[in-house]
């Protein structure tokens, strides 16, 4: 994937992990207590996916991983504009 590619899919699923977790706090799935560690938690997270990025499925893992999350939260059906 070139690397240019590969900057863009990384921004935009850096950007819906990140709506991911800020619907959880909305909600009220994730307390403040626990916001600093989920907050810590993503951001190791979103680290671990940038540096996969050199994988040939990249592109299928990131989807497959933000899928997962949005089993969790639902947030696809809230908002089917921007479903995955």
């Amino acid at each position: 994937m070139d690397p240019e590619r590969r900057r863009v899919l990384s921004e935009f699923y850096r950007e819906e992990f990140l709506r991911q977790l800020q619907h959880l706090r909305g909600t009220g799935i994730l307390t403040e207590e626990k916001t600093e560690a989920a907050q810590a938690a993503c951001d190791r997270f979103l680290r671990d996916l940038d540096a996969a990025g050199w994988r040939a499925d990249y592109a299928s893992l990131a989807e497959t991983l933000l899928q997962r999350f949005d089993t969790l939260t639902q947030l696809s059906q809230l908002d089917p504009r921007r479903g995955h």
